[in-house]
């Protein structure tokens, strides 16, 4: 299904969007030229995620070091800190057990648009 998020300028202007999804929020981000979309609740204790901040995290470079990386690739959980891969919506704490959805955006004509599974429909995964 596809539903209307706004337009590019002004989600560029904003940085994110809350859509409300069937009763459920989804964020829907911009960060630089890209379009992000996540479910809008942290799995930890449901803190709403467009509450949350864009940014890097440390990332290990060699044994025992950490530099600051991936910017703009990770969604800051507004209450623990939890983070999260803007692509894949994988925590980058314990990424085979824990996640945001992700679902598609697309820029239409200057329109963003969000798709999201038809009510009832499995999404893939």
């Amino acid at each position: 299904m596809e539903r209307p998020v706004g337009t590019l300028e002004e989600l560029r202007r904003e940085g994110s969007r809350v859509v409300d999804v069937d009763g459920r929020p989804v964020v829907v981000l911009s960060v630089g030229e890209e379009l992000f979309a996540v479910s809008g609740r942290c799995p930890h204790m449901g803190a709403p995620m467009g509450a949350g901040s864009v940014g890097g995290t440390l990332v290990a470079s060699a044994p025992g070091e950490l530099v600051y990386g991936r910017h703009d690739r990770v969604l800051r959980c507004p209450w623990h800190g939890w983070e999260f891969d803007l692509e894949t919506g994988r925590s980058l704490l314990e990424p085979r057990r824990v996640g945001l959805r992700t679902f598609r955006v697309t820029c239409e004509g200057g329109q963003v648009v969000l798709h999201t599974p038809d009510r009832g429909e499995r999404p893939p995964g």
